[in-house]
């Protein structure tokens, strides 16, 4: 028997899991997120959402990153590192792709570059502080005392590294920030 408390409307999905009210709205309405309609409002059983969300989770305990960046060599180098360290990779070459990538699965840890044209690093760290104001983000510039650099820390990143970016210090970091072990598997 499904009692009341084990269902939820779209605020209450949102704080069970931990994500912005619009995500959860995104994913019901594509139909990514299993849920059902109640007249106009969206409701979830709580039994439901433990299982999507654990379904969310790489299985083999990998560590999941995003890296943003313009130049696609750096972004694929970046890339080829964190694979290297075990971890998922998928990558976004502009700040609206790594949103979009950001909205369809959360990782553990964005990287992202600051200068970028169209959206730049500042407005994706904007844009990613309302959905997933607890996400991890390191910010990998050119210019980490640049002016961008600085209204970038309004939306507290957790780390800077300058390019270019040591692998063994982009291990050490991605440690300290996802609070687990990787290892240098020689990528």
């Amino acid at each position: 028997m499904i009692r009341a408390a084990d269902i939820f409307g779209i605020r209450e999905a949102a704080a069970f899991l931990g994500v912005h009210e619009q995500t959860i709205r995104r994913l019901a309405r594509r139909g990514a997120i299993p849920g059902f309609k109640v007249g106009r409002d969206w409701r979830f059983r709580k039994e439901a959402l433990v299982c999507w969300s654990e379904a969310q989770q790489p299985g083999d305990g990998q560590c999941s990153v995003i890296v943003v960046d313009d130049d696609e060599r750096l972004c694929r180098g970046l890339a080829r590192m964190l694979e290297g360290f075990g971890c998922r990779v998928r990558r976004a070459t502009d700040g609206e792709l790594g949103l979009q990538l950001l909205h369809q699965e959360t990782p553990d840890l964005m990287i992202l570059d600051l200068v970028m044209p169209d959206m730049n690093g500042v407005q994706v760290l904007e844009e990613l502080r309302r959905t997933h104001p607890a996400l991890p983000v390191v910010v990998v510039t050119g210019f980490p005392d640049g002016e961008l650099m600085q209204e970038a820390s309004r939306y507290a990143p957790v780390m800077v590294l300058a390019k270019p970016v040591e692998a063994q210090l982009l291990m050490r970091t991605v440690q300290v920030v996802v609070g687990r072990r990787i290892e240098d598997r020689g990528a």
